[in-house]
C-alpha cells in the first residue's frame, strides 16, 4: 500500500480530542456544528453520555452518532434551539463566516474550536465585523478554543442563497453555496475534464462528488436523452446542484450519498473529480473506494472517467480494479484518466 493511502487513514480528529478537555461545555442543551471527520471514541462517548446534539452539512460525519442526536442538511436559523453552540471551525473561511452570521441571528455568545491549520489561531480576525470580543480558552492538539461575543445588532435575517456565488461555463451560470468545492469559480481540473471528455449521446451516467453539478448538468444539456444522477456527501453541494438543475430546466436525480453508499443501479459512465481533502486533512479514502465501487456499479462495457492532480498515483490504484487504464490528457497540472 502506498504511503499516501496510509496517510488517508491517519487523520486524528484533533478538534474533538481538544474539546474533550472541556467536558463541562457539553450537555443535553448543547448543539455542536461541525464538518470535521473522524470523531475519536472518547468524543463519541462524551456526546452519548452528555446527550448533546450534533449538526453537520457532511452526511458521512454523522454516521457515528446516534440517530436521536444528529441533524443533517442545511442548518436554518429556526433550528437553532439549543442553549449553547459549539462551532468546529471549517477549512472554508467563507463557510465559517456564514455559520457565524447564522449563529448571530440567535445568539450573543458561542464557543469555537478551530484546528490551527484551518485558521484556528486567528478566528477573531476572520470575521471582525461579526465578532465583537474573543477570549482564548485553550490551546491543545494544535487547536485553539475561543469564546466569542457576536455582533447581533443590524444583522440581516440569514438566507443561504444570499451567500451564493456564481460562475459561467459555456454560456450557463452555475451558483455555489459557501463551502462547496471551488466556490464561485470553475476549477482547472473540471475545465480539463469537460474539454476532453467525449459527450455520450445516451445511457446512464453518474457525476460522483458533483459539487455544483457542472459536469453532470453540462452532459445533460449537451445530450438530453442521457439519464443523469449527481451525488455528493455535502448537503451544500447537493443543494447547489438542485438549484442549478432547476435554473436550467434539466431533469436529473440528485442524491446525498457518502460515495456510492446510497446509489443504486448500473451506469454506463461514472465521472468524477475526486476530492482528496476532508475537513482540514488530506484524505484519499474517497479515491480508494471509488475504483472498487465504480467497477461494481458499471455495466460490462462501462467506463470510469476521472480527473486528478498529476502527482496522484490514481492509475496504479485503478489497475487494482480495472483491466484497462489510460491517461487520455495531461494539462495544467492535471491528468484525465479512463478506466474500463
Amino acid at each position: 500500500m502506498t504511503t499516501s493511502k496510509q496517510a488517508s487513514r491517519n487523520t486524528s480528529g484533533a478538534p474533538y480530542q481538544a474539546l474533550c478537555r472541556w467536558p463541562d461545555l457539553i450537555n443535553d442543551k448543547t448543539l455542536v456544528i461541525t464538518g470535521e471527520p473522524n470523531p475519536p471514541s472518547e468524543w463519541l462517548a462524551l456526546v452519548r453520555q452528555r446527550q448533546c446534539h450534533v449538526h453537520s452539512w457532511i452526511s458521512s460525519v454523522l454516521n457515528d452518532y446516534p440517530e436521536a442526536q444528529r441533524h443533517a442538511e442545511l442548518l436554518q436559523a429556526d433550528q437553532l434551539q439549543a442553549e449553547s453552540i459549539i462551532l468546529v471551525w471549517p477549512k472554508s473561511k467563507e463557510l465559517g463566516r456564514c455559520l457565524l452570521q447564522l449563529c448571530a441571528s440567535r445568539y450573543r455568545q458561542i464557543t469555537i474550536m478551530g484546528a490551527n491549520d484551518a485558521g484556528g489561531k486567528s478566528i477573531p480576525k476572520a470575521a471582525p465585523d461579526l465578532i465583537s470580543q474573543a477570549t482564548k480558552l485553550d490551546s491543545a492538539r494544535r487547536c485553539s478554543l475561543w469564546q466569542v461575543e457576536l455582533t447581533t445588532a443590524d444583522q440581516p435575517s440569514f438566507n443561504w442563497l444570499h451567500q451564493a456565488q456564481s460562475f459561467n461555463h459555456q454560456g450557463r451560470g452555475f451558483l455555489t453555496l459557501p463551502g462547496v468545492f471551488s466556490h464561485g469559480r470553475l476549477d482547472i481540473g473540471t475545465q480539463v475534464l469537460l474539454e476532453y471528455l467525449p459527450a455520450p449521446a445516451k445511457g446512464r451516467i453518474l457525476d460522483l462528488g458533483c459539487g455544483s453539478g457542472v459536469i453532470g448538468l453540462s452532459m445533460k444539456s449537451r445530450s438530453p436523452d442521457l439519464e443523469v444522477v449527481l451525488s455528493d456527501v455535502d448537503w451544500l453541494a447537493t443543494r447547489s446542484t438542485e438549484l442549478n438543475a432547476l435554473r436550467h430546466g434539466l431533469e436529473v436525480d440528485v442524491i446525498n450519498s457518502d460515495g456510492m453508499d446510497d446509489i443504486t443501479g448500473q451506469f454506463d459512465f461514472i465521472i468524477s473529480n475526486p476530492p482528496f481533502h476532508q475537513g482540514t486533512k488530506t484524505n484519499y479514502a474517497f479515491a480508494e473506494r471509488l475504483f472498487t465501487d465504480a467497477r461494481r456499479q458499471l455495466v460490462s462495457q462501462g467506463q470510469l472517467w476521472i480527473v486528478a492532480n498529476r502527482h496522484l498515483a490514481y492509475e496504479e490504484w485503478a489497475r487494482e480494479a480495472f483491466q484497462h487504464v489510460e491517461v487520455m490528457a495531461q494539462e495544467q497540472g492535471f491528468k484525465l484518466i479512463v478506466a474500463c
